[in-house]
């Protein structure tokens, strides 16, 4: 019996999907906060799912009791895809946000390039939010890139193949197999300040969504989500301003950035992966252990 649980067939007009994936690729959980939010805004409904019985080791994602109607219900980890019919544009939507698995992941790419083969899709577009050298007092920089020339001049991002070499996630192995299969592929990235511990982060997913507003004309109704990420910088600099050794650290950072004006969307936005934050993780730690004169390598 397929993993893939179809329970309404759309009649669809060669949908791009728009995928998210909670875990490694979602700091802050920028980028499942961005499907999320066009799913709820649109009110979109759910035509099929992933079951998550063979991808998860539910000890480490473990599934969510609620109350529903003073009913007990059991959510378990989400693979849910829900289309969007767009009478004025070319092409209708497919939305996607699931949890990366932990087991499997041949056998779950494979449920989703059923979908992508049953509807025709025309596109494939990873999002993502990778931990970055970057300012929090700053708009969140979106990165990203395509190797299929059309798709990329469309969502406005470069054409240059990623040169990341090293570990991957399920939005690296996805992209590589939809490649394979002759759907043209796209990335975007929202990079999010390693030393913000806050989450999850409006500010990026609304950096995400404004992106893809401008880009598809989807005439997303961003207010709320501008009023919560503006708390969300209100919060974030009180945490600094209480934290005397992070705010030092943050302004060294803002200071060894470019103006904001002079900022190219370059190196990063040719990853199409997530870097290895662990060496930004270091030099923090290197610093802060400096300004309490602990030493030490």
């Amino acid at each position: 019996m397929s993993d893939l649980r179809i329970n309404d067939r759309p009649q669809l007009r060669q949908p791009l999907v728009i995928a998210a994936f909670s875990g490694w690729s979602d700091a802050g959980e920028a980028a499942t906060s961005a499907v999320r939010f066009m799913v709820r805004r649109w009110r979109v409904p759910q035509f099929a799912e992933i079951d998550a019985e063979n991808f998860y080791d539910f000890t480490q994602a473990r599934p969510r009791v609620r109350l529903e109607r003073g009913e007990r219900v059991i959510d378990w980890p989400a693979n849910a895809f829900s289309a969007r019919r767009r009478e004025e544009a070319d092409r209708d939507l497919i939305l996607l946000y699931g949890t990366e698995p932990h087991l499997s992941w041949r056998s779950y790419v494979d449920c989703v390039l059923e979908i992508c083969r049953a509807y025709e899709v025309s596109g494939f577009l990873t999002l993502g939010a990778l931990l970055a050298e970057v300012s929090h007092a700053r708009t969140v920089r979106v990165t990203g890139s395509s190797q299929d020339e059309q798709l990329a001049h469309e969502l406005g991002v470069g054409t240059t193949a990623g040169r990341y070499q090293g570990p991957t996630g399920i939005t690296g192995v996805l992209t590589q197999k939809i490649r394979e299969a002759g759907i043209p592929s796209a990335s975007m990235w929202a990079n999010i300040p390693f030393y913000v511990r806050r989450s999850p982060n409006p500010k990026g997913a609304l950096a995400l969504l404004q992106r893809l507003n401008g880009a598809l004309a989807l005439g997303l109704t961003l207010h709320d989500l501008e009023v919560f990420a503006a708390r969300f910088d209100a919060q974030v600099a009180s945490d600094i301003a209480q934290n005397p050794e992070v705010a030092e650290y943050a302004r060294r950072i803002e200071a060894q950035l470019p103006d904001e004006d002079d900022e190219e969307q370059a190196a990063p936005a040719q990853r199409e992966e997530l870097p290895d934050a662990q060496t930004m993780v270091d030099e923090l730690e290197r610093f802060l252990r400096e300004q309490r004169g602990e030493g030490g390598n």
